[in-house]
């Protein structure tokens, strides 16, 4: 079975919202090194209804490095009741049950990883 890792902003106080109000002051070449990695590291992105309104309103216009190049290329899904589309490249909605949906992303990404690592 593939595998779902959450990779979130969170400040000591418990902080997660908004972390483009107040992560960016702690940015440094070791976050950069770990997100890089990260990214690279995974076969699909899940996002939620925010966080990929934010993604898609930023990425889309960036390229020509390797990471603007990996997220704009790479499968993202998008968990959301409320949108009914979504356009940013290589973006599949899944509404509903959020566990029943995840677990069937995790079947789908385990055999895509599978069959283009043999």
């Amino acid at each position: 079975m593939g595998r779902v890792v959450v990779s979130t902003f969170v400040s000591l106080d418990g902080v997660t919202e908004s972390p483009e109000k107040w992560s960016l002051k702690f940015w440094n070449d070791e976050i950069a090194k770990f997100k890089h990695d990260e990214l690279f590291a995974a076969d699909a992105l899940l996002l939620g209804r925010v966080t990929y309104e934010g993604f898609a309103a930023a990425w889309p216009s960036r390229r020509g490095d390797d990471y603007s190049n990996r997220i704009n290329s790479m499968p993202k899904v998008v968990v959301s009741d409320t949108l009914n589309a979504v356009e940013w490249h290589n973006s599949t909605l899944i509404k509903g049950d959020t566990a029943e949906q995840t677990a069937a992303l995790e079947q789908r990404t385990e055999r895509a990883s599978s069959s283009s690592a043999a």
